[in-house]
């Protein structure tokens, strides 16, 4: 048979498992088949779409454009795209499709031994989803604070100060460090509570709760606004965006090629990871969407399809972001090199050119709560991956309500998170986001490829793919698998090693404020207040944090293969 087989002994070989929804008949099919569904093909195409597009595709994307070569940034990326983005893309909606399982049982399905790579990905939802809706209770933060009839709270400095925030230049960065977050100046500083952001935080998680509190059944209901209302806004805003004075400097900013850029091999890695990120790729969540479809759905024309909504966002979201950049720097002669990506981006730059439009705080509302919308449907994709993958690795779950198991994640995430809402919650969130996940989710898709591309067979699996939708897929996608996406992650990992290596002692942005008697009297460059921040080393315990954090899910892998081989072996003792 051409199948693999969810249900196995421990004597179960590679080539003789079966895959249990192609048997015909019998209690196997009935089990599969009792299995929650999508209520309609629009909700799982909306979910995938609401998934893949999230905050990145706005605030970071333009960024690396703008720093790497303008339009010719888009060259290496769509490039990365074929050649990395659709073929694994269109795997793990293959996989679930296939399989029926979350993102653990998908793989044991490959092969029982390899399940450790779905619970791999468990690992890296239940630490991205911590940190996540930290964001979005940041974007809660400045959406709630949008709700005035004057001027909005960022748009010039308070009265009483007068050393740190002198002019409209520098009252968003003043507003984003002491009012919004009142950021501690240490990382060893945890602070007190913000109870105005601990309130955003449990509106974010119920918000949350209330959206996937049944699973696909009411997600899927929520897609339909969740994920087509961000492009309303999009579109709202990009025409208020190229009618403003200086939009067409941003736009052209943004799109002029710099060719020589082409010759830099970060471009092309920066291009790759992109892409990589960006889908959401290796961390369970389009696997567990893809499992409640109908056997027979082409599965390969929606990845494909997907996949080029997404990163035709980014590019609009570009042409959006950009507008209102150019207006900012026409308005108040300011320079695009000092962007950043990330919160510096929206939080910074983005509401400094919304305070100077006419009707501000409407332009503000609608900005936070089109970043609102798509975080949240990020979120959804990520928890539903663990749900997911909890419910089908401990049945008796089933026999509970969703709701009580939905809602236990929930609140064992948001009481975790509290620490977030405290003064030094933008170090562990800086932490998390830029150490958690680069390598661990590069090592889960490299083993995933393999795994399904070698040990189970990439022509093997082509066949499978054939007994579901009618057709194999192009021949393109086999040599993807078997031979290119690997290729690429590899150099993905080994140049990341390098590039760290060549960095030398992790470093961190430390907020030191923008008072040069206070920059002085710790020794620090009178210009590190241009950014608020300085590079600063993280503490020794951390550099270890650091460490396990890139492990932990990693070891889910090789822990996993040891311990099914271990009793696999004393079952042979035993015969």
């Amino acid at each position: 048979s051409s199948g693999i087989n969810a249900e196995y002994g421990d004597g179960a070989k590679v080539e003789d498992v079966e895959l249990s929804v192609s048997v015909k008949g019998g209690a196997k099919e009935e089990e599969s088949e009792e299995r929650d569904a999508w209520g309609a093909k629009t909700e799982y195409m909306l979910a995938l779409i609401g998934y893949a597009v999230g905050i990145g595709n706005i605030w970071r994307f333009p960024y690396l454009c703008h720093r790497y070569g303008g339009g010719s940034f888009l060259i290496p990326y769509i490039i990365m795209l074929f050649l990395l983005g659709i073929p694994l893309f269109c795997l793990e909606t293959s996989l679930g499709q296939l399989t029926r399982k979350g993102a653990p049982g998908a793989f044991a399905a490959m092969h029982p031994a390899f399940r450790g790579i779905g619970m791999a990905a468990m690992v890296v939802d239940l630490i991205c989803s911590y940190y996540y809706n930290s964001i979005i209770m940041w974007i809660l933060r400045y959406f709630f604070s949008s709700f005035t009839f004057g001027a909005l709270p960022w748009a010039s400095c308070p009265e009483n100060i007068t050393t740190c925030c002198v002019d409209q230049d520098n009252s968003t960065t003043y507003y984003w460090y002491y009012e919004a977050l009142k950021a501690s100046n240490d990382i060893s500083l945890v602070g007190g509570i913000d109870w105005y952001l601990f309130g955003c935080l449990i509106v974010a998680w119920v918000v949350c709760f209330l959206c996937m509190c049944k699973g696909v059944e009411s997600s899927g209901k929520v897609v339909y606004f969740t994920a087509t209302f961000p492009y309303v806004l999009l579109v709202v805003l990009f025409f208020r965006g190229v009618t403003l004075p200086g939009a067409g400097q941003g736009v052209l900013y943004y799109v002029t090629p710099k060719w020589e850029q082409l010759k830099n091999p970060t471009v092309w890695r920066t291009a790759a990871t992109q892409i990589f990120y960006s889908l959401g790729i290796s961390f369970g969540s389009v696997v567990a969407y893809s499992s409640y479809n109908k056997r027979n759905n082409d599965c390969i024309k929606d990845g494909v399809i997907v996949t080029l909504i997404n990163c035709g966002t980014s590019i609009f979201g570009g042409f959006v972001i950009f507008s209102l950049l150019g207006y900012r720097a026409h308005k108040q002669d300011v320079s695009f090199d000092d962007l950043k990506s990330g919160p510096g981006l929206a939080f910074i730059a983005i509401t400094d050119a919304i305070s100077v439009m006419g009707v501000g705080p409407l332009w503000s509302i609608l900005f936070f709560f089109m970043l609102f919308l798509l975080g949240l449907d990020s979120q959804f994709g990520m928890l539903e991956s663990l749900l997911t993958s909890v419910r089908d690795e401990i049945p008796i779950l089933n026999k509970i309500r969703k709701e009580i198991v939905s809602g236990t994640i929930c609140v064992v995430l948001a009481i975790a998170a509290i620490p977030m809402a405290f003064s030094g919650g933008l170090y562990i969130l800086d932490l998390l986001d830029n150490w958690s996940l680069s390598y661990p989710l590069l090592i889960i898709a490299l083993f995933e490829i393999i795994v399904v591309a070698w040990v189970y067979g990439g022509k093997r699996f082509a066949k499978d793919i054939k007994d579901m939708i009618g057709y194999e897929p192009p021949l393109y996608f086999t040599i993807c698998w078997m031979f290119v996406c690997p290729a690429v992650i590899i150099i993905l990992i080994l140049s990341g090693i390098v590039l760290s290596a060549m960095e030398g002692y992790p470093l961190y942005d430390k907020f030191v404020g923008c008072d040069n008697a206070t920059l002085a009297a710790q020794g620090l460059p009178e210009e590190a207040n241009d950014s608020w921040v300085v590079a600063d080393s993280y503490p020794g315990g951390l550099v270890g944090l650091i460490i396990i954090f890139n492990m932990m899910s990693c070891f889910m892998i090789p822990g996993y293969f040891i311990y099914y081989y271990r009793n696999h072996i004393r079952g042979y003792l035993k015969l």
